[in-house]
């Protein structure tokens, strides 16, 4: 069965623990499937970095809103929830010490009885990179690695890791996950490193806003790469972020199809289905709290009623 979850506001000066509480509990009432968290670090200025500015996201302007950390405001949700799954969409993971991440990971799994996915990213903004001390050439070979090594973490006792960036030996790491051998990992992205990793580590390839084409042409790329990597073609599942925009005009241009009138949020929806994609996350815009209530209210009552 396809499961529909919304992206959290923790940006912007709607983004308090009061619009947490409000938006995960109507979420849970609502009978939604999952709340997701985006991140940042610090946001410096951006100098170098090539990116697409997408209304009513993150722009310029917005770099000195607030911006909270995920593991934090899930900790607090797993307090005030308990059927939602909550996830990370995404974490930037080459930002952070993947023995920390682990960790992190395990105790907010332990915390929600088991309901978190765990999503990730190897970024774009090589600003942020740079004040966090972190090298950006080799993101995506220190993402692999720290993937390899935070399954041995959630895994085995004592832990032995021999890697080029991260290593241990003998190391006691505790509390493991509820869910085992790991929580679920989706991996986001659009290039064919990203598919890889996927086929390599991952249960979920989760492209942001993907074209219809796309969604296609990266399911016979992954059907490919997992008989690669010696595992079945159902291993792994798609999962699309898609903006939600309910309005009188259609979609143009290049903005995606989940924009008008609720016929054609429908309409596209069930085509993403058919291309493959089993779970949904839902971006609100403008990224408001009274936004994001409206909509998850009229997405339970026109949208998914239909799908």
């Amino acid at each position: 069965m396809t499961k529909y979850g919304f992206s959290l506001v923790v940006r912007g000066n709607d983004a308090t623990p009061d619009t947490f509480a409000a938006i995960a509990r109507r979420a849970e009432a609502l009978e939604l499937d999952s709340l997701w968290l985006s991140a940042h670090v610090i946001l410096p200025p951006q100098v170098k970095s090539g990116y697409v500015l997408i209304p009513g996201r993150m722009h310029p302007e917005h770099w000195k809103e607030r911006y909270w950390e995920p593991f934090t405001v899930m900790s607090y949700l797993a307090a005030i929830t308990s059927k939602l799954t909550l996830g990370t969409s995404v974490l930037v993971l080459p930002q952070h010490n993947p023995f920390e991440v682990a960790k992190q990971v395990a105790e907010v799994d332990q915390l929600s009885g088991g309901r978190l996915i765990f999503g990730i990213g190897v970024g774009w903004f090589e600003e942020e990179f740079e004040v966090l001390g972190q090298n950006f050439s080799n993101r995506g070979k220190r993402t692999d690695e720290a993937l390899e090594l935070m399954q041995r973490l959630w895994r085995d006792e004592p832990v032995t890791f021999k890697g080029r960036y991260y290593a241990c030996e003998n190391a006691h790491f505790a509390p493991k996950p509820v869910q085992q051998p790991r929580p679920p990992i989706w991996v986001a992205g659009h290039s064919e490193a990203a598919l890889r990793r996927t086929a390599r580590y991952a249960d979920v390839f989760h492209p942001v806003r993907p074209s219809y084409a796309y969604m296609a042409e990266c399911r016979k790329d992954l059907d490919r790469m997992l008989a690669e990597e010696g595992r079945p073609a159902d291993a792994v599942q798609l999962a699309a972020k898609l903006p939600i925009v309910f309005r009188d005009t259609p979609a143009s241009g290049d903005e995606p199809p989940t924009i008008g009138k609720p016929q054609a949020i429908i309409d596209a929806l069930k085509r993403y289905q058919d291309l493959g994609s089993v779970h949904f996350v839902l971006d609100v815009v403008p990224e408001k709290r009274e936004v994001a209530l409206d909509t998850m209210e009229r997405f339970a009552q026109e949208i998914r009623p239909k799908l």
